[in-house]
Formats: C-alpha cells, structure tokens, sequence
C-alpha cells in the first residue's frame, strides 16, 4: 500500500508546478493581483512540500524521489496543456 506521505509528497509536487507554470503566465500578462496570491500560494506548497520531502529522506526513505520527481513532471505537463482548455471549457469557449 502507498504511504500517505508519498501521496502528500506527489500532489504537492504536482500543485507547486502547476503553480509555477502560472506564474510565469501571470507575469507575462502583467496580471499583478493574480502573480501575487500565486506567490503565497507557491510558498505555502513549497514549504509544505519540502518539509515532508526531507523528513522521509533524513530517515532514508530514498522511495520519495521518484513521487517528488513524477509529480514535478506531471504538474509542469498539465500546467503548459491542460490550463487553458480548462479555463477556456469553463469560460463556455471552445
């Protein structure tokens, strides 16, 4: 059975990234007010993310790796293809 911390350390990862994503996004569009609840929200998630990350591995549980890894992966895939169609697909645009 998965370990709840694995879970806690992939969906972190995987939030953090998709958050990332946005960032950029935001500070591209210059859409100040969204760049900065996103950069609390960013912190949150990465403190959150990296205590429980290094707490497993100070007592070498070394599994985290790939959960951190595939997370961050998969969090920077959504971010870059998924976003737009679900904004656009909840805006009624096609």
């Amino acid at each position: 059975m998965i370990d709840i911390y694995y879970i806690l350390i992939f969906l972190s990862q995987l939030l953090f990234n998709i958050l990332k994503v946005l960032e950029i996004k935001f500070t591209y569009e210059n859409k100040i007010n969204s760049l900065l609840i996103n950069s609390v929200l960013i912190n949150l998630v990465s403190i959150g993310s990296l205590f429980v990350s290094l707490e497993r591995l100070f007592i070498g549980d070394w599994i985290v790796l790939p959960y951190y890894i595939s997370g961050s992966l998969l969090g920077k895939w959504i971010g870059m293809t998924k976003i737009n169609k679900l904004k656009n697909f909840l805006k009624g645009k096609k």
